[in-house]
Order: structure tokens, then sequence, then C-alpha cells
């Protein structure tokens, strides 16, 4: 009798330990995962911040001719992805658009031609390297970044 009296009490006592070491952890752990939480939200968002910034540093600015040309090389390969569209608009009253046409919402992308005629200074294309262009950028409804518009002031 004394014997399963004793084994009875280490049982209750080993299970009390047991249950106080879950809540514990649970007390522990609980907050840790909501910070988890919120670390990935502001991982993501600045991973996305990041991606974009390449195209914000067009966003309300005026360059020059030369900076719209290396624009058009530089975002070649988006371009051709389907990611970007870019629209210059010069003073011989030239309005294209290279790689994509964008709506002016930013929800429909048609692909179109790259930039060949930018260099050719007889051609209405002709990005003039000295001229000065008003950039600013285009999103489509959910805030993604669809094109750089350039025009010429």
């Amino acid at each position: 009798m004394k014997e399963s009296t004793s084994t009875a009490l280490m049982f209750g006592a080993a299970l009390f330990l047991v249950l106080a070491l879950i809540g514990i952890a649970v007390n522990v752990f609980s907050p840790a995962t909501e910070a988890a939480k919120t670390a990935t939200t502001d991982f993501s968002a600045a991973t996305t911040e990041l991606k974009d910034q390449k195209y914000l540093i067009y966003d309300n600015t005026t360059i020059s001719g030369s900076q719209v040309v290396n624009a058009l090389r530089k975002f070649e390969q988006d371009g051709t992805a389907g990611n970007i569209g870019i629209r210059v608009k010069t003073g011989r009253g030239s309005d294209s658009w290279y790689y994509n046409n964008v709506s002016s919402n930013g929800d429909t992308v048609t692909p179109t031609g790259k930039p060949t005629n930018v260099n050719n200074a007889t051609n209405t294309e002709y990005i003039n390297p000295s001229g000065m262009f008003k950039a600013s950028i285009i999103r489509d409804s959910n805030q993604v970044i669809r094109a750089i518009e350039f025009i010429q002031s």
C-alpha cells in the first residue's frame, strides 16, 4: 500500500511538472511567434521596396536625354520579360512606347518594339542627349510599377 501511494504521488508530481513546463513554454514562445510574423512582414515590405528602387529613382524627376537612353538600355531585360514599359515623348512630337505599351491606369500591358531609332538624329524618335525630360512612374491597380514615362519639356 505504501508503495502504491508513493508511486501515485510521484506520478502526480511528474504530471504537474510536465503541465507547468508546457505552460511556461506556451507563455514564452507565443510572443516570439508574433514577433517573428511582424519581422517577416517587415522583411517582405523591405524586399519589395528594394526591388522597386531601381525604378523609383525616376519618379518625379527631371533628367537629361542621355539618362533616358541609358534607362532604355538598363531596363531592356525587364522590358522584354514583360515587366516594364517605357514611354518617351520627344519635343519633335514622337510619342513612343518601348518594350511594352501600358494603359494609363497601368492594368493593360501589350508588347511593343525595342528602341532602334533613338540615336538617329534624322528620325522623329531621336532622343537629344542634352534635352531635358520629366520622368514619372505609372502603377497598376495593385500599386505595382508597370511603366516609366519620359516627357521632354
